[in-house]
């Protein structure tokens, strides 16, 4: 039940990425922006940030686009789940899908993996403007990772909670 689950959620993840995500990004100009500012990366989930200030700006737009990362990869995981999976009854399935759509550790997988191809200050605007990129395979090995450690803490529990009812008494072998 979970396995099938489990199959499902990465298949249909996958097919988000490379096939869905693409087309639902769209590009912008904005005057004043850099060239690469809010253009499209096939190969990547990539967000874009800018902050007005000094130089002390750089950094902190760095971080802000961390956190716009970490949305747009819940985003991207509610939808998947909606998508297929808005109607479970099973609790144990519930708890599965729940456990898929929040990600204790985003935090520092995105840390750890987010690069940043362009980033840019702009002194005639005192703008830094920055392009976060997570390579979309990247993703999808890391929740493939996640569903997998899921799918083992769940069927574990479930047999570590068969055995306490039996040494409970709860349940008669017969």
């Amino acid at each position: 039940m979970l396995e099938s689950i489990a199959l499902a959620l990465v298949k249909t993840l996958a097919t988000f990425l490379f096939k869905t995500y693409v087309l639902m990004a769209g590009n912008v100009s904005i005057d004043g922006a850099p060239y690469w500012y809010m253009k499209n990366v096939s190969s990547s989930v990539c967000v874009y940030d800018y902050k007005q200030g000094g130089l002390e700006t750089v950094d902190a737009v760095k971080l802000s686009t961390a956190g716009k990362m970490k949305s747009e990869i819940e985003k991207i995981l509610e939808t998947v789940i909606y998508s297929e999976y808005s109607n479970l009854k099973d609790p144990k399935e519930k708890q599965f899908v729940y456990m898929f759509k929040n990600d204790p550790e985003a935090s520092i997988f995105i840390n750890q993996n987010i690069q940043f191809p362009n980033l840019e200050y702009s002194k005639k605007y005192r703008t830094a403007f920055a392009q976060g990129c997570i390579d979309k395979e990247v993703i999808l090995e890391y929740q493939t990772r996640r569903i997998d450690k899921i799918k083992y803490e769940l069927t574990h529990k479930r047999a570590g909670d068969a055995f306490d009812e039996l040494d409970k008494g709860d349940i008669s072998v017969q």
